[in-house]
C-alpha cells in the first residue's frame, strides 16, 4: 500500500471510530445512533466477510485468503435522514470498501506465480439525496449512475455479467503459453456503474421510473425501469443507454429481464453492448463489445430453520470485450445459506473457456467458501 493510501485509511479510521466511540449494540443488524444538531437521525451498517479463493488458469493453481467478490468486500457505511420541509426528505450516505487483503477481484495467478492488488481502502459512495414523492429524487456525489440498472431477482449474490472471484487471473495460451490478457477483462456487461454525478428519477409511474444523469468526464446515461407483481409472479426489468466521451468507444447500451415466482424460483437475462467512436484515431483498435446472459435461481426456507437457502446458476457469453476476437463464455454455481444475527455463508464454483482468434486459452476455474456478517 503507498503512503497516500494509508493516510487516507488512517484518517477515515480514526474518524470512524471517533463517531461510533458512543454506540452499545449487541444486535447485528444497523441501528441508529444520536441525532445531530439538526435532528438528523444516522445509522452506520456495514458488513465484515472473509473467504477462501482457489484459482486454476491451467498452468499453476492457487489458494488465497480474500474478503469477497468483485462487489462483496468488507465495507462500512453512514446513512444519514432528515426532513428539510413537510413534502422533501433528505438523505446521505458514505460507504467506503474497508478490507484487510486484495479482494475477489484483484486476487490473481500469474503465468508461474501467485500476485496479489492490493485494495484495503476504497470509497464507493459519498452522496447526498433530496427525494419529493410527487417530483422525483435528486442525487448529488459519487454512487450508482442511471445506467446502473442490470436487473436479478436472485438471492445468491452472484455476478450474472462475468466473472465474480478472481477476475485478474492471468489468461495463457495453451500451446505456446503466452501471456493473453486478464480473465476478468474478456467479460463487460455494459452496464453503467458508480461515478460522480448529478442523477435525477422521477417518481414510479404505474410501476415505471425514468432517469437520467451528467456524469465527470462529460459523460451522460439514461436508464428506464420497470417493477410490478403479477399474482405469485415478482417482474423487474430495465433498459439503459451510456454516452462515452472516449477515443475509441461512443455509447454502450443494454437491457434486462428477471422475474421471480413466490415458489423461490427466479430467472433473468440481459444483453449489452458497446458503440465504436468511428471519428477514433486510424491506429486505435476496431473493438466493439457485447454479451449476454441468463440466470436461473432458487430461494427456500423449507432446508433449514435457520434462514433461507438460495442456489443459483449462471451462463455468460461475451465477445471483444478488451481486444478483438475475443471470445469468453462462463458457467458458475453459486449457493447461499442465510444464518441467524446478520451472518451467511457462502459458496461458488466457475469455470471460463476463452478463444482469440483461433488461438485456444487454457480453462480458469475458481472455487471460493466464505462467510459474511451484516450489522
Amino acid at each position: 500500500m503507498n503512503i497516500k493510501t494509508t493516510l487516507k485509511a488512517s484518517v477515515a479510521a480514526a474518524a470512524l471510530i471517533a463517531v461510533a466511540a458512543p454506540v452499545v449494540s449487541s444486535s447485528a443488524q444497523a441501528g441508529p445512533i444520536a441525532a445531530g444538531g439538526d435532528n438528523n437521525s444516522v445509522v452506520i451498517s456495514g458488513q465484515l466477510v472473509r473467504s477462501m479463493l482457489y484459482m486454476d488458469n491451467g498452468q499453476t493453481t492457487e489458494y488465497q485468503g480474500i474478503d469477497g467478490g468483485n462487489d462483496a468486500n468488507s465495507r462500512l457505511r453512514i446513512l444519514v435522514s432528515g426532513q428539510l420541509t413537510e413534502s422533501i426528505d433528505v438523505g446521505g450516505v458514505w460507504e467506503a470498501n474497508l478490507p484487510n487483503s486484495n479482494n475477489g477481484g484483484t486476487a490473481s495467478v500469474g503465468l508461474n506465480s501467485e500476485t496479489s492488488g492490493d485494495s484495503a481502502f476504497g470509497f464507493r459512495k459519498t452522496d447526498i439525496t433530496f427525494n419529493h414523492a410527487s417530483l422525483g429524487k435528486l442525487y448529488i456525489g459519487q454512487a450508482e449512475t442511471s445506467s446502473d440498472n442490470k436487473p436479478s431477482l436472485d438471492s445468491t449474490g452472484n455476478n450474472n455479467a462475468g466473472m465474480t472471484y478472481g477476475g485478474a487471473i492471468q489468461l495463457s495460451n495453451s500451446t505456446t503459453k503466452a501471456n493473453a490478457g486478464t480473465a476478468g477483462d474478456a467479460f463487460a456487461s455494459y452496464f453503467g456503474g458508480r461515478n460522480d454525478r448529478v442523477r435525477y428519477d422521477t417518481p414510479d409511474i404505474v410501476g415505471f421510473k425514468l432517469s437520467g444523469s451528467l456524469i465527470e468526464g462529460d459523460n451522460w446515461d439514461v436508464g428506464l425501469t420497470y417493477g410490478a407483481t403479477y399474482g405469485d409472479f415478482q417482474v423487474a426489468a430495465a433498459a439503459q443507454y451510456q454516452s462515452i466521451n472516449s477515443t475509441s468507444v461512443s455509447a454502450q447500451y443494454g437491457a434486462g429481464l428477471a422475474v421471480k415466482h413466490s415458489s423461490g424460483v427466479s430467472a433473468g437475462v440481459h444483453a449489452g453492448r458497446e458503440i465504436e467512436n468511428t471519428e477514433r484515431a486510424a491506429t486505435l483498435a476496431n473493438v466493439q463489445g457485447k454479451s449476454w446472459g441468463a440466470e436461473v435461481g432458487y430461494t427456500t426456507s423449507a432446508m433449514s430453520n435457520l434462514g433461507s437457502t438460495s442456489a443459483s446458476l449462471v451462463y455468460v457469453n461475451s465477445k471483444d470485450a478488451n481486444q478483438n476476437g475475443m471470445h469468453a463464455t462462463l458457467w458458475g454455481f453459486h449457493v447461499k445459506q442465510a444464518l441467524p444475527a446478520g451472518v451467511d455463508v457462502f459458496g461458488a464454483y466457475e469455470v471460463s473457456s476463452f478463444d482469440l482468434n483461433g488461438s485456444t486459452i487454457s480453462d480458469v476455474s475458481t472455487a471460493l467458501v466464505g462467510t459474511q456478517i451484516s450489522f
